[in-house]
């Protein structure tokens, strides 16, 4: 990472000094700095080295962009196709290239549509001219630099992203997995849509394949499969993948749900239709990425069986997700309504964990014993629960929003609803007729189709360009009271964000900043800033409004109630890391003291997760807020994954140490945990599942990538931008708390000897993990004949839990 440590180096020679009444420790004002600009920030972080222009909204389908180069291009050897070229990805790699003419023409390089284009719809094929498409954003790629005297490469392509007028406003796709994993489609409300359209890609080229095969959509310019209509609905929801009216479910009867998700498979879009117009395609959601969180099937029919008695019960089962995988759902007996049969078998009813899959067993010998026994079965949980911002900003500009954005203080409507689609044509970049919103005669002309032989769309925009950030690199920066010593940020765009957010700003300009004018960088770069920033607080969502290029952050309590919290925070932490911290401490040492710090001085705010599962972790009463925040965990001592994440980078930012914030999810639940660098890997920590909480003693702490999925806990793309993710693997295992301390067992016989060894040595408490999965009977056998080795009586008091691949066997736990 590109991070400030010399300012983090700094501050730990000054944090090591807090144990001397000599030394200062981080101060804090009562009000906001008065900052500086956006400039000199620019100028800090070197930015200005990467040229770049404002993207081009809602342009017309057959646009021609050209572009002027200074250099003469008439002796150049080069091609066309290698100086400029279209793509659907924001990386422009070559997988993702479209279809089109680049034409040299003098000192100009001009690019236009060849054929129907890409993710097309039905009605934009019956149009029969050369199109880009129903794609809801494109991004051109410039290899060369256009101002130099001399055909020059540029060391990073400039990227342009480019939208195609759409004939009504496109929906913003999204997706929800519910507490019992179902997945479901939803979109907001598009003003004057009478319907919506859900179009499917799927790999069709083997018939009978069942399994989810993955798709590339924009990083391979939709190639493939064509999108096919499979449902039209006037809801802005859609879960009935399998066309039968039962929202995936399969539900044979009261007792059995068979199936769920069930139909579900490749990538998916939305578009709005209004009369005979429709838009074009919404951004995809692919389905393949989320396999490992969404069950399919129970592969056992456990209903076949019949079993003898309760001690033949299974604790797990295997499920099938939708792409064919296999993962081991533990069974949850429900026995509140079961009614001991005096003849026959019994029915004893279970659910499949975190699922909606149901079934029942057959036992022929229960007792009101056995069933009190399955009722308090004992059960090892993984603590998580995070909620992200709401993000309103629109996937793509409406169609109301300027080709060329040349007054940026002017109101664009936020609906397309006041625009009217009708009176739109393809044949020029779009022209809105603004006279209704303006507000004085100062206002700019609207923006218009250039006469042959005046300045082209492409020139128009980068004049523009250049002026808007020139006026926003002069526009003040708040300095937040804390100061940049608690300030992450990789670049001048992260800085401004990460200042403004602290500060709790609500309004943030960003002309000076071309690059997030889009809604996937701006999307990235507000969640990295806001969880890798852990004094930024109350975040409850953000929007961006493209035509007056300003963020908006929504905070649930003011600017002043939030400066008293920092205040609080940057108090308790000094006070932390001047009592755990010492002189002559290594790193390793370091990570282990705040990791132990939290495990004993912290509490699962289980209330506070309670709220959020009720809301399907979208937001959680008031009260929990400061739960999901670094001042819940570090100032009350309660709080979320959320809260143990962020003070765990707090500490460890003020300790000297490099370490980041990641989300993602664990057991198929939004989580948040963090990542450590280690040498030149990062390894992870979950500072959350600790021995307090999960009943597990360093349950991930210095783990391998592989060994934290394992445990269920996958990283999303969310914390940080998704073009540097890869900076951030690890593979070796030789830091793994478990490894190092010899507690990994390979097989069922290594762990009967190993489980033996511990209780014969009077262990309390025997937790080993397995590093690969093992049979739950099996396990439950192997334990069986450790106990019984050691002292045949355990077998009445022992009790087995397993969170993940770890093994938890209690001896005697009415005793601990």
């Amino acid at each position: 990472m590109k991070r400030l440590y010399f300012i983090l180096f700094a501050l730990t020679v000054l944090l090591a000094g807090c144990q001397s009444s000599n030394e200062e420790t981080i101060s804090t004002e009562d009000t906001v700095k008065e900052g500086s600009t956006i400039l000199s920030l620019k100028q800090k972080y070197g930015s200005e080295s990467n040229p770049s222009i404002m993207p081009m909204y809602n342009v017309a389908q057959d646009e021609e962009f050209k572009f002027t180069f200074k250099a003469d291009l008439k002796n150049s050897r080069l091609q066309a196709s290698d100086m400029i070229s279209v793509h659907t990805d924001i990386k422009a790699l070559e997988a993702s290239k479209v279809y089109a003419i680049p034409e040299i023409n003098d000192n100009s390089v001009s690019i236009k549509p060849l054929g129907w284009g890409v993710l097309s719809s039905d009605s934009m094929k019956n149009k029969n001219q050369s199109t880009w498409g129903g794609a809801p954003i494109y991004y051109i790629r410039i290899n060369y630099d256009l101002d130099a005297d001399q055909l020059t490469p540029l060391d990073k392509p400039m990227i342009i992203p480019f939208t195609v007028k759409s004939e009504v406003p496109v929906p913003h796709l999204k997706y929800e997995i519910d507490k019992n994993k179902r997945f479901k489609l939803t979109w907001d409300k598009v003003d004057g849509a009478t319907e919506y359209k859900i179009y499917n890609r799927a790999d069709r080229t083997v018939i009978f394949e069942t399994n989810n095969i993955p798709l590339q959509g924009a990083e391979k310019a939709y190639n493939g499969s064509n999108p096919l209509v499979i449902a039209t609905t006037t809801e802005t929801s859609f879960d009935d993948f399998n066309g039968d009216g039962k929202g995936g479910l399969g539900v044979i009867n009261e007792l059995m749900t068979s199936y769920q998700n069930h139909g579900m498979k490749g990538e998916y879009y939305v578009t709005a239709v209004s009369g005979d117009k429709e838009s074009n395609f919404s951004n995809g959601v692919a389905t393949a990425p989320l396999s490992d969180q969404l069950p399919m099937a129970l592969t056992e029919q456990l209903y076949m069986k019949k079993l003898k008695n309760v001690n033949e019960l299974p604790k797990a089962t295997n499920i099938e997700h939708i792409d064919g995988s296999l993962l081991q759902g533990r069974i949850v007996y429900d026995t509140a309504n079961v009614e001991i049969s005096e003849f026959n078998e019994t029915n004893i009813p279970f659910h499949i964990k975190g699922t909606a899959l149901t079934s029942y067993v057959r036992v022929e010998s229960l007792t009101t014993d056995d069933l009190a026994k399955l009722e308090n079965q004992t059960v090892a949980e993984s603590s998580n629960g995070l909620i992200e911002p709401k993000n309103d900003t629109p996937y793509v500009p409406a169609p109301d929003v300027p080709t060329v954005i040349n007054n940026s203080d002017a109101p664009v409507s936020d609906s397309a609803a006041e625009s009217s689609p009708a009176e739109s044509t393809d044949s020029a970049p779009a022209q809105e007729d603004e006279t209704e919103n303006a507000p004085s005669e100062d206002r700019n002309e609207p923006v218009s189709t250039p006469e042959p032989g005046e300045e082209n769309l492409v020139d128009e925009q980068k004049s523009n360009t250049k002026q808007k950030v020139e006026e926003g690199n002069q526009e003040t920066v708040p300095e937040p009271a804390a100061g940049d010593e608690l300030i992450n940020a990789d670049s001048a765009l992260e800085e401004v964000l990460a200042k403004n957010m602290i500060a709790a700003q609500d309004k943030i300009s960003l002309k000076a900043f071309p690059e997030a004018q889009n809604f996937t960088t701006l999307s990235d770069v507000v969640l990295k800033v806001m969880y890798q920033n852990p004094l930024v607080l109350g975040v409850e969502g953000f929007e961006y409004n493209y035509g007056t290029l300003t963020l908006s952050i929504h905070y649930n309590e003011s600017p002043e109630a939030i400066q008293k919290k920092q205040d609080e925070i940057i108090a308790k932490a000094n006070e932390v890391v001047a009592s755990i911290i010492k002189d002559g401490m290594n790193e390793d040492e370091k990570r282990k003291a705040i990791y132990d710090y939290l495990n004993d001085n912290a509490k699962y705010d289980d209330a506070a997760l309670e709220s959020a599962e009720q809301n399907n972790f979208k937001t959680t009463d008031p009260q929990y807020n400061d739960s999901f925040t670094t001042y819940g965990i570090l100032v009350k001592g309660v709080g979320v994954c959320a809260s143990y994440a962020s003070v765990y980078k707090l500490l460890s930012d003020l300790s000297g140490l490099e370490s980041i914030v990641v989300t993602g999810t664990s057991s198929g639940v939004p989580h948040a945990w963090n990542k450590v660098k280690i040498g030149s890997e990062w390894l992870h920590v979950d500072a959350t599942n600790n021995l307090t909480n999960s009943g597990i003693p360093y349950f991930l702490y210095n783990a391998n990538d592989e060994t934290a999925a394992s445990q269920e806990t996958v990283a999303d793309k969310d914390y940080w931008l998704d073009s540097e993710l890869t900076l951030f693997n690890g593979e070796s295992d030789a830091n793994d708390y478990y490894v190092q301390n010899d507690l990994e067992v390979a097989s069922l016989s290594e762990y009967k000897t190993k489980a033996e060894s511990e209780l014969r040595n009077g262990e309390k408490q025997v937790i080993l993990r397995f590093a690969s999965p093992v049979n739950s009977d099996e396990l439950m056998t192997a334990a069986g004949e450790a106990l019984a080795a050691v002292d045949e009586a355990l077998l009445n008091t022992a009790q087995l839990a397993t969170l993940g691949s770890y093994a938890i066997l209690e001896p005697n736990p009415e005793q601990n």
